[in-house]
């Protein structure tokens, strides 16, 4: 099978432009760096915000949903926070216990003008029951045929009686199960609500607050607002779950009742969950979204990888406008079921002094730095499909084993695989089911349909497109002499490195440190106070001494005048 190692060469080789690298379903590769594009689908920046209010109305029952700031101002849900006044509540039962006793007395007279007219009316019913007796003599005479419709319409009478009590309680439990249904439906809305309450205050807009019809309302009220057009690539995914994607954000409100007219006394006011949708333009162009991984290699007996490389790339073939994701950005971003993203980062062109700019546009690679990695036996990251990207510390022996295999008897194992040799940094693509065996770890080949993905290897300032095999990017990297590979430091390291490299600085001017100056003048006031006390006490001592010596006697030698003659 040494076809593994032939490139089936579809390609044109031109020089690297936009136009010809970037498309649907490619994967980019560049073997001199170990850097691979694998895309991701279309991405179109959302520029037109939609909002929708959903309002809930709230009763004594769903103070718990209020703000605390709503709560203090509604005195039906305060009764916790306020406090109770002994005296009022004392005078207040006082009163009552008053008026309860005056209400007694009254009753009393009342009770005993009732007795009184008991009294007569069990009189008059005497008298009416004398006149039934004579009316009962008289129907006694009625013909046989109107007794008999008169007991009929008694036994009419009895069922409508005894029919009535049944449908009284047909009517009640229907009244019941009615509000019984009314109260779950409330608990279900109330539990919904407050669940879609906390995901929103965890910064995870939801749309679950919204009945079924509700939620339809909006999903057809947000797509005919923003004119959406939908792209086949996100065929298998739900209306709701992509008109839920685009939220940006959602804001709850309470609106006492004081602010607008109501016909339920029982309603304290509303609450408004107003959400926005961030809707993309139909006619702007997409932007083509890659997942950039970078490949583990060897040098200078250290594993190295390439330094501050975003982890998505977006960009437009039309005009080389790029959108770049590192890790911080991407986290309310969706890129494997729907390319949306919360926050889009700022657009920059494509130019040379990036890393991954020199890659694409085939410069020389004197942005691109390199950052020590932990080594590990072997790195394995799966592209699109069967393609797959290895690295090892070294050569791997493996083992090619096709589709038929699985169907043979052991014995026949030998004679079907074949060996293969993986290099230490390698791209490949495993054929359609069958299976690399490799030490520690194997690649299947998954059935695919016949339009896979292709390849574009840019190389040497060209470009290949192409069905391949294996490519040995360990020999691209090793042969890159235009890239020196430079270790990424950290800023402590840089700032050190920084220091040590600048002049060492030379005062000009005269340190004249408050402390210093203080310590000078105290030296200089010393030592004038100690020549005055030296001179005060060398004088004292000349002049003590001449006093205690008294004047002296001098005697001069007078010639003598006979001497002379």
């Amino acid at each position: 099978m040494n076809f593994l190692y032939v490139f089936i060469l579809l390609f044109s080789w031109s020089q690297i432009s936009s136009e010809n690298i970037f498309s649907t379903n490619t994967t980019i590769a560049h073997p001199e760096s170990g850097l691979f594009l694998d895309y991701v689908g279309p991405y179109t920046p959302s520029e037109t915000i939609i909002h929708n209010s959903a309002i809930f109305p709230m009763t004594n029952r769903t103070c718990h949903f209020l703000p605390l700031s709503a709560v203090e101002r509604i005195s039906s849900c305060n009764w916790i926070l306020q406090r109770t006044k002994r005296l009022i509540s004392g005078i207040i039962t006082l009163g009552i216990g008053a008026a309860t006793l005056g209400l007694s007395a009254s009753n009393s007279i009342q009770i005993s003008g009732v007795q009184k007219e008991v009294a007569l009316v069990s009189k008059s019913l005497a008298e009416l029951s004398q006149v039934t007796r004579v009316f009962g003599v008289q129907l006694v005479k009625i013909q046989s045929e109107h007794i008999q419709l008169a007991e009929q319409l008694q036994m009419t009478q009895k069922l409508l009686e005894s029919a009535v009590p049944t449908i009284n309680n047909h009517s009640e439990a229907i009244n019941a199960l009615e509000s019984r249904v009314s109260f779950l439906q409330m608990q279900f809305q109330h539990s919904f609500l407050y669940q879609a309450i906390t995901q929103i205050f965890r910064n995870d807009l939801t749309l679950a607050f919204l009945a079924p019809q509700d939620l339809h309302t909006v999903v057809y009220s947000v797509i005919r607002q923003g004119n959406l057009t939908f792209n086949p690539h996100f065929g298998s995914l739900p209306l709701a779950h992509i008109v839920t994607r685009l939220l940006v954000r959602q804001q709850l409100d309470f609106i006492p009742n004081t602010y607008y007219e109501t016909s339920d006394p029982s309603e304290i006011g509303r609450l408004v969950i107003t959400s926005y949708f961030a809707v993309p333009r139909s006619d702007q162009s997409p932007f083509l979204i890659y997942k950039l991984i970078t490949t583990p290699f060897i040098h200078d007996n250290e594993t190295v990888q390439l330094a501050q490389i975003p982890q998505y790339l977006a960009i437009d073939p039309s005009n080389n406008v790029t959108i770049e994701w590192y890790d911080q950005d991407n986290s309310k971003c969706d890129f494997q079921l729907m390319t949306t993203c919360r926050d889009t980062p700022p657009f920059r062109s494509m130019s040379n002094s990036t890393c991954v700019g020199q890659i694409l546009g085939g410069s020389i690679l004197s942005k691109c730095l390199t950052v020590s990695v932990l080594p590990s036996p072997f790195f394995l990251r799966q592209l699109r499909d069967n393609l797959w990207v290895t690295s090892s510390a070294q050569s791997l022996h493996c083992v090619v084993i096709p589709k038929t295999e699985f169907s043979m008897p052991s014995f026949q194992t030998s004679s079907l695989n074949e060996q293969l040799i993986l290099p230490p940094v390698a791209l490949v693509n495993v054929t359609s089911g069958s299976t690399i065996a490799c030490p520690g770890f194997s690649l299947m080949g998954r059935p695919i349909e016949q339009s896979s993905p292709s390849v574009v290897i840019l190389y040497n300032n060209t470009l290949f497109l192409n069905n391949i095999s294996v490519v040995d990017v360990h020999r691209h990297i090793t042969g890159n002499s235009t890239w020196s590979k430079r270790k990424l430091m950290g800023r402590e390291l840089k700032e050190i490195m920084r220091f040590i490299e600048q002049p060492p600085f030379n005062p000009t001017a005269t340190l004249s440190h408050p402390m210093y100056m203080f310590s000078l003048y105290m030296i200089f006031v010393g030592f004038i106070l100690t020549s005055i006390t030296i001179i005060i006490y060398c004088v004292r001592r000349g002049f003590i001494r001449y006093l205690l010596q008294g004047p002296r006697v001098v005697s001069l030698p007078l010639p003598s005048l006979t001497s002379t003659t």
